[in-house]
């Protein structure tokens, strides 16, 4: 893989047909139009939705928003992993991590095309809600896990974020065990109001998520083996992605951080028995 050729899909914006509506960014029209359909249009949020499912079955358009919400996720999967296997090649990794990180593109791929089988078959189609993601792009979460590395510029931002023992830490430990709880919590639901469609797509795409999960788990611990300081560095930019996540309570932020300020404590720990064998 040339240099030119990364850097090339470095710079290239996400794209997707129909064209990428993130949420944040609709107008007054067409937030008027998603109260219409939700009540609200701050409805317009995957866990209030399944809310919504579970209390109103029937309503097949608040199946519609919840799976096009979950199926925007999967093609800003698809964007993200693929920039991976091309710029990863410019960063000192093992070739299995390039080879995981093609086969994780091809699983988001696979979840992309199950959601829209599922969202057709409610009578919907890709773009007819807006995108809760939407490419490639950090969100204000990665932004601040990159911050508190000592980012400080745009540039300095995303350079952060595209550091394989950060992505990894975020992206796949972090985020695709998030994923772990959206999937199964949403089998659950299909098997809840008698849909066996939705059961059956959310349950083959959970499995997938305890493998990404695994390749972030095997690989964080791979690139940090002989150096506890990039392990330290994994966890804080865990603890810091876990922290921003709006939807944990309280209580969940704060058992994260406990865990957390242990696993720091214990790196330090490494650190200090390093330095003094010397």
């Amino acid at each position: 893989m040339s240099h030119a050729l990364a850097d090339q899909i470095r710079n290239m914006p996400s794209r997707r047909e129909p064209a990428y509506r993130p949420a944040m960014f609709i107008g007054t029209e067409e937030r008027d139009e998603l109260a219409k359909k939700l009540g609200d249009a701050s409805n317009y949020e995957i866990g209030l939705l399944r809310e919504m499912v579970q209390a109103d079955p029937a309503n097949l358009e608040f199946r519609k928003a919840l799976v096009s919400g979950i199926v925007s996720a999967e093609f800003a999967g698809v964007d993200a992993f693929s920039r991976k296997v091309c710029e990863w090649q410019q960063w000192p990794v093992p070739w299995e991590l390039i080879m995981a990180m093609a086969r994780q593109t091809w699983d988001e791929v696979r979840h992309a095309q199950l959601g829209i089988g599922l969202l057709e078959s409610y009578g919907g189609v890709v773009g007819e809600y807006p995108d809760t993601l939407a490419g490639s792009p950090p969100n204000e979460a990665s932004n601040a896990v990159a911050r508190a590395s000592g980012a400080t510029t745009a540039t300095q931002v995303a350079d952060v974020m595209r550091d394989p023992l950060i992505s990894l830490s975020v992206t796949n430990v972090a985020l695709e065990g998030a994923a772990l709880d959206l999937f199964k919590g949403t089998s659950v639901l299909g098997r809840r109001i008698g849909d066996p469609l939705m059961e059956f797509v959310y349950d083959y795409n959970w499995a997938d998520e305890v493998t990404h999960t695994t390749i972030g788990d095997y690989f964080v611990k791979a690139l940090c083996e002989e150096n506890p300081a990039e392990e330290e560095r994994a966890l804080r930019a865990h603890a810091m992605f876990e922290g921003m996540r709006e939807r944990l309570t309280g209580t969940q932020s704060a058992e994260i951080r406990a865990f957390f300020a242990e696993e720091v404590e214990r790196g330090t720990a490494a650190l200090a028995g390093s330095g003094g064998s010397d």
